[in-house]
């Protein structure tokens, strides 16, 4: 490592220091209510306020304005229930054991009434522990969407997790099961939670409103080709130059290949390969995504608007974020960060929008900070003033940022994907794979912030690379579950991606499951 990469490279760590839920609690004067907003695949590069020139998202930007925009805020995995979990619990997938999406097709398979995550502390359940009525409105994708999970009183869900139709979807509304046809469930689900808004009492218990918009998903066959939303239109014949023009990825087509040499065509994986070959470079799909992103816009607006007639908007404190985001062309991918096999870590996929306002409390500005989804619960709570921990968490409260006050600063923020795990510190993100099934790879993140160039091998990073490893086993030594530890012998809930790996490392009986266990004390 030469000096130059040395300097750099400490600065930063220095720069940065670890940071705590011992900190003071910074609550606001009086308990406001919290409208969480969660969207459904959309990474921070999708938005105008991020940065993104050609998709229109005003009401979004305008949050960010009036708020504080995170610009340095990562999904802990590249799947939706994974991420979902993690903010929910302020757990690594390690721990919580939720690996990958849960796949609809098991659900069959499932206790009727299983949650995911109904074994530990929730933000929820802690919320409506501290006087707080709280409400769940939109996607869950986190077990069984039939009764109310972990502290929500007020339920409202779909019965799946994999948008396979915007447009006709069975909805599950506090026990009571219909379905809605000819409205986009983005809309449905905005229009749901302003009847929530509406019909809330003032100075009535305070609300928790998490509204999980399925949208804009940027996944087949929704995103693929055309849409059917009033914003298509104006993106139809746009130049969208802001969506990546590289070659599709080899490892996708053989990948493809090797499914039909095998016979295997009919596979998820394949359909989903299939998907992405239409999808790449075709104008169709870019303008279906970037009318969705509109979409969602539209009903932040909506929802924020509701806030303001009740006279509420003042009073409430308003999260903004992702599960986690999609390609759409970085490196010649699409879809998630599975569809290579190996899986990747590249940040395309990872760095999701996180904007936090509220009126008269929250500082307007940007945030440049490093963030991990784990860090999310805990500052919420200490935001308002609770100090209740969530066990074993890693996650730090960055609750001072949000009072406009100097706080030391995480060093580093962990992700993973079943098999593998990352790194990222300001300066560098590095990889390993599992029992080296790949190569490392380590990226300068100030120099190469689009990752194309992988350093693993330069002699001038090796000492940048082994304290990055050192960071990297420390971290996962001390973050996981035995029982969730897919690198040591450890089960998946729910589904893996490739189940054959983890056969193959631990024998024919390994296997995903869906067990209830004995609920956190408080749940439902």
């Amino acid at each position: 490592m030469n000096i130059k990469n040395a300097i750099l490279f400490v600065a930063g760590v220095l720069f940065l220091g670890g940071c705590g839920a011992s900190d003071k609690d910074h609550a606001p004067q009086s308990k406001p209510n919290i409208l969480f907003i969660m969207t459904d695949n959309q990474a921070a590069s999708l938005i105008g306020a991020y940065g993104n020139p050609d998709i229109q998202t005003p009401h979004i930007d305008a949050l960010a304005k009036s708020g504080m925009r995170f610009d340095n805020f990562f999904a802990v995995n590249g799947m939706c229930s994974p991420t979902r979990a993690t903010l929910m619990t302020g757990l690594m997938p390690s721990q919580h054991g939720v690996h990958n999406w849960l796949d609809d097709e098991e659900m069959v398979n499932w206790p009727r009434n299983w949650s995911a995550v109904a074994e530990y502390r929730t933000l929820p359940l802690t919320l409506k522990e501290n006087g707080y009525q709280t409400a769940l409105i939109g996607k869950w994708h986190l077990g069984q969407p039939w009764e109310a999970s972990i502290g929500y009183e007020h339920w409202l869900t779909f019965t799946v997790g994999h948008t396979v139709d915007f447009w006709n979807n069975t909805i599950v509304e506090n026990g009571e099961v219909y379905d809605v046809k000819d409205k986009h469930v983005v809309e449905f689900f905005t229009d749901k939670a302003i009847d929530y808004i509406q019909a809330y009492e003032k100075g009535s218990q305070p609300f928790y409103l998490q509204l999980n918009l399925d949208g804009p998903y940027v996944n087949p066959p929704t995103n693929m080709g055309p849409a059917r939303n009033r914003f298509y239109e104006q993106y139809e014949n746009a130049d969208l130059a802001s969506f990546p023009r590289e070659d599709l990825h080899p490892n996708q087509i053989k990948q493809l290949e090797q499914f039909i040499a095998e016979g295997r065509e009919d596979a998820f994986m394949a359909h989903i390969l299939k998907a992405v070959k239409k999808m790449h470079d075709d104008q169709a799909t870019r303008a279906n995504i970037a009318s969705q992103n509109t979409l969602v816009d539209h009903q932040v607006g909506r929802v924020l608007e509701a806030l303001e007639e009740k006279g509420l908007l003042d009073n409430t404190l308003i999260i903004f974020t992702s599960d986690q985001g999609n390609f759409y062309g970085q490196h010649g991918l699409w879809t998630h960060t599975v569809i290579t096999d190996p899986a990747n870590l590249y940040e395309a996929a990872l760095k999701v929008p996180l904007i936090i306002s509220h009126k008269g409390v929250i500082p307007s500005g940007e945030n440049d900070s490093l963030l991990g989804q784990y860090d999310l619960p805990v500052t919420i709570l200490r935001h308002m003033g609770i100090k209740t921990d969530f066990e074993n968490s890693p996650g730090q409260s960055f609750a001072k940022q949000l009072a406009g006050k100097p706080q030391n600063q995480n060093n580093f923020v962990f992700y993973e994907q079943e098999e593998i795990r990352g790194i990222r510190s300001q300066n560098y993100a590095y990889w390993k794979y599992l029992k080296a099934e790949a190569k490392p790879r380590l990226f300068d993140m100030v120099r190469d912030p689009d990752q194309k160039i992988n350093l693993a091998d330069d002699p001038a990073y090796q000492e940048t690379m082994t304290i990055l490893d050192q960071e990297l086993e420390r971290f996962f030594s001390k973050y996981v579950a035995s029982e969730y530890d897919l690198w040591n012998g450890g089960i998946a809930k729910g589904s893996v991606v490739r189940p054959e790996r983890f056969k193959k490392l631990y024998g024919n009986d390994w296997a995903p499951e869906a067990t209830i266990k004995p609920v956190f004390p408080g749940s439902p």
